[in-house]
């Protein structure tokens, strides 16, 4: 076939055109060839142009590398015609050389070819048996008896980013410290393990966080494993750590360990420094949730990055090498799942609950809590600022009570008992927090009524508070009312270590169409202790009535683009400018939107789809929510060939059109009739304006 091309050259060049006769074709050894070569044609671009022809000759070469994998050589030879300055065809060239990059990404299988590999190991992990040298075993007892035998009260908790993994260090005196973190992760050992083990893989590579690396395996169970990794010191020389690595179960418990040696294969390098390291990582079965495995993973860990490097750059380093157990969850992180599962064993229970006979006791809390509705529009309220403005609440005083009642409301794309069934799940994975220090139901007397233990942690100078309450729903025309009354249980005794609040609480949850429920939310908290607390209980009465926010955000997260309206269009757009816990721990290179958008992107079953149909979305929205006025060029790639990098200027621009309109919409009808691709957009997806 023949075709044609415009490439775009930097002012005062004219742009250059290139028309290529191309053939494919295989050779004698099987390979496949496509080759392209210029012919002399005039081509009717339909308007008028200003055109300089250019000359290109291209040769690709794809190699058969397996069943499902192919080698691709890429050879081409380009005349842009007439006189360019060197910097120009410098910037140009790797933008056609780049378009091999491109087929690699539209073809890319690396999650499913990592997954394969650790499937793999995994079976060996589990199903091979292995045998044991006595130098191995000593290697294992060596480095359980350093670091394992450590007992995790001698560490001191450490802040983590992560609230779902718990971080310590244990200091000797001038010696390094000793860092440990631990966290549950929804696999089998055998998957954790494989995921530790799997040194080469295309996630590995792919992050960039080592400068080398190469491992020589000794046999199933035994690998030596050489890394380079940057310090991020200036003025200080890369650091190699050369270890042994061996794995070993011990029971329902699987142990692998790292130490560090010297071997002929790997010798020093003078550009680099040899640090040591010794590591502990321990995998404990704790059984399933449903058909989820569940595993106790611990990491401990020394390290000697050698030379004059100040401990609090040491310690530092060690610190961030504990985030591996973090992304370790979230890797394997079934929580959607799990609560899903859970939500839908409630729905069935909650629709088939008619003609259940209530008590006179639970008749009594319930009449007592829906009072509270009643009640609080009688009291003197302010307006308080939620971070959702999708969500209105207030806070308010009775006469001669200093703690203070609040009321909040949303709307939440789900049906009524959808809402009950999540709210009813106590112990639901979303619901987990940073201050949480453990949550259980203590008895469940029926399907509408549980007592509930939450104890919280507070700041250190003042005791930790725990509460205890019952909680009641019932069915109430075509929603239900649900409410939490405080209450004593010899199941939950007082202690002096803990001091005994009481939450107050009263939900009502009403069909407001046939895609959406209103949440109306009354809380009334006692902190407990001394009156001067009455303050503090204050602040947290308004951050706890967030808890509709988290409704409304959990729901509004499960909807896929198939469902996606103008509606859910705004609500996401208002999720978007709210700040996250991801702004405090950005990945590398990125700034704190695009880590907000990381996360949402993940979250949002809609986003996600969104990113895999248009893959500069995501950094179009990081840009459009950063706002900042600066310059934005035009791109005029047509929809379906928009790349990241596209987008992000795509996304500056908007800030510039808002500047200088008088009302939003003016401003998004600018900026998309600036771009061809949204204007594409816009008339293909009714939920992108």
């Amino acid at each position: 076939m023949v075709w044609a091309t415009i490439k775009k050259m930097p002012f005062p060049l004219h742009n250059r055109e290139f028309v290529v006769h191309q053939v494919c074709c295989s050779d004698v050894n099987g390979d496949l060839l496509i080759t392209t070569v210029p012919v002399d044609e005039v081509i009717d671009y339909g308007m008028k142009t200003n055109l300089v022809r250019g000359l290109a000759r291209t040769l690709v070469r794809l190699i058969s590398a397996g069943e499902s994998q192919c080698k691709v050589v890429y050879y081409m030879f380009g005349d842009a015609g007439g006189r360019i300055p060197t910097f120009v065809v410098n910037a140009k060239l790797p933008l056609a050389l780049g378009s091999l990059g491109g087929l690699r990404v539209e073809f890319q299988r690396d999650d499913e070819i990592d997954k394969l590999e650790r499937d793999q190991l995994a079976r060996v992990i589990k199903d091979e048996p292995q045998v044991y040298s006595e130098d191995e075993d000593s290697l294992i007892q060596r480095v359980q008896n350093k670091l394992g035998a450590l007992k995790e009260e001698n560490f001191e908790e450490l802040g983590s980013p992560d609230h779902l993994v718990w971080m310590g260090g244990f200091f000797e005196g001038e010696e390094e410290a000793i860092l440990r973190a631990s966290t549950i992760v929804d696999a089998s050992v055998e998957e954790c393990a494989a995921r530790e083990l799997a040194k080469t893989s295309r996630a590995q590579i792919k992050s960039k966080k080592n400068l080398q690396s190469s491992l020589m395996k000794i046999n199933d169970h035994q690998i030596i494993y050489h890394v380079v990794k940057e310090i991020k010191i200036p003025g200080f020389a890369p650091r190699e750590f050369l270890s042994r690595v061996v794995w070993k179960k011990q029971g329902q418990t699987l142990v692998v360990v790292y130490e560090s040696m010297e071997h002929e294969d790997f010798p020093a390098n003078d550009a680099l420094v040899r640090a040591e390291s010794t590591t502990y990582l321990e995998y404990k079965t704790l059984g399933s949730v449903g058909e989820t495995h569940q595993t106790r993973v611990t990491l401990t860990q020394r390290s000697d990055l050698k030379g004059s490097i100040p401990k609090v750059f040491m310690n530092k380093g060690g610190f961030r090498s504990l985030m591996h157990l973090s992304k370790m969850r979230q890797q394997f992180d079934k929580s959607l799942e799990i609560d899903g599962a859970t939500r839908a064993r409630n729905v069935e229970m909650i629709t088939g609950h008619d003609g259940v006979e209530y008590s006179q006791e639970e008749n009594r809390i319930l009449t007592e809590g829906e009072r509270h509705f009643t009640d609080f529009p009688k009291m003197n309220a302010k307006s308080l600022e939620m971070d959702s403005p999708l969500t209105t609440a207030k806070i308010a005083y009775k006469s001669g009570d200093r703690r203070a009642w609040g009321y909040a409301t949303t709307t939440a794309r789900a049906s009524p008992e959808e809402v009950l069934a999540f709210q009813w799940d106590a112990k639901r994975r979303s619901n987990l927090q940073e201050d949480d220090l453990e949550k259980s139901v203590e008895e469940r007397i029926n399907g509408h009524n549980t007592l509930v233990y939450v104890k919280k942690r507070t700041p250190k100078v003042i005791s930790d508070r725990d509460f205890l309450g019952r909680a009641v729903w019932k069915k109430e025309g075509d929603g239900f009312v649900y409410v939490t009354s405080p209450e004593e249980s010899e199941a939950r005794p007082m202690t002096d270590s803990v001091v005994r609040g009481k939450y107050l609480s009263a939900m009502r949850i009403a069909r407001k169409n046939d895609k959406e429920t209103t949440v109306t939310y009354v809380i009334h908290p006692d902190f407990g202790g001394p009156g001067g607390f009455a303050y503090l209980m204050n602040v947290y009465t308004a951050s706890n009535l967030s808890d509709v926010t988290e409704i409304q955000e959990y729901f509004q997260a499960l909807r896929g683009l198939e469902e996606f309206d103008a509606d859910d269009a705004r609500a996401v757009g208002e999720v978007m400018c709210i700040k996250t816990e991801a702004e405090k721990y950005p990945e590398k290179g990125e700034n704190k939107q695009s880590a907000r958008m990381r996360v949402l992107f993940k979250k949002h079953l809609s986003l996600s789809d969104i990113g895999r149909r248009y893959e500069f979305f995501e950094g179009m929205m990081a840009r459009v929510v950063l706002n900042t006025l600066q310059l934005a060029g035009d791109v005029k790639s047509k929809l379906c060939s928009v790349s990241l990098k596209e987008g992000e200027t795509i996304g500056r621009g908007l800030a510039m059109a808002l500047a200088s309109n008088l009302t939003a919409e003016a401003a998004v009808d600018e900026w998309i009739l600036k771009h061809r691709s949204l204007e594409e957009l816009d008339r293909t997806e009714a939920w992108f304006r």
